[in-house]
């Protein structure tokens, strides 16, 4: 199944500037593998090992926070816009 990811602030020059990435997957934590084969080290700057976010990464699946669901195994259907972002801290 295709799913729509979306990468904003700087993750998207770890996507090569790509506005959209489609992926086939059934859960966030498989999207994330391939996203990382297609580009290399993907997956070292969001998450912390293989089963937890970095906590300054947020990734919402129509605008709901993984978090709050199953995080990475957060099942994914066609249609669903994931939106990955890096919380910009600052003061």
């Amino acid at each position: 199944m295709s799913v729509q990811f979306e990468f904003l602030g700087p993750l998207r020059q770890v996507v090569h500037g790509d506005d959209k990435v489609v992926v086939a997957a059934g859960t966030i934590g498989e999207a994330l593998v391939e996203l990382d084969g297609r580009y290399p080290g993907l997956t070292g700057r969001l998450l912390e090992s293989e089963d937890t976010l970095h906590r300054h990464i947020n990734i919402y699946i129509n605008e709901e926070d993984v978090r709050f669901k199953e995080q990475l195994a957060t099942t994914v259907k066609p249609g669903d816009l994931v939106t990955v972002i890096s919380a910009i801290a600052g003061g």
